[in-house]
C-alpha cells in the first residue's frame, strides 16, 4: 500500500473542504469538525507521508461519520463520496 498516489483524491477531498468552508457555520458545530478531520485527510494525503497515515485519517473520519452525522444529510453525502473516492483510490493503486 506504500506506493499508491493519492494526488487525485486529494484534490477530490480539498473540492469539499472548499466547498464546506463557504458555508457560515458555528464553531464547535458538525461541520466545523467535520472539516478539522477533513483537513488531516489532506494533510496525510501529501507525498511525503506514508499511506498508514492516510489510512489512519480516513478511519478517524469514518468514525467521526458513524458517530455524529446523519446518513441522509448533506455532510452524510459528502463523507459517503468521499469514503468511495479512497477506496476507488485503493483499488487503482492495487492493480498498477
Amino acid at each position: 500500500m506504500k506506493d499508491i498516489f493519492f494526488g487525485d483524491f486529494r484534490t477530490f477531498v480539498i473540492q469539499y473542504v472548499i466547498l464546506i468552508d463557504k458555508q457560515s457555520f458555528d464553531v464547535d458545530s458538525i461541520e466545523w469538525f467535520l472539516l478539522k478531520y477533513l483537513r488531516r485527510v489532506v494533510k496525510s494525503t501529501e507525498p511525503e507521508n506514508s499511506a498508514g497515515r492516510v489510512e489512519s485519517s480516513m478511519r478517524s473520519l469514518m468514525r467521526f461519520y458513524v458517530d455524529n452525522i446523519d446518513e441522509k444529510s448533506e455532510t452524510g453525502d459528502y463523507c459517503i463520496k468521499i469514503y468511495a473516492e479512497y477506496r476507488k483510490t485503493l483499488r487503482q493503486g492495487q492493480t498498477k
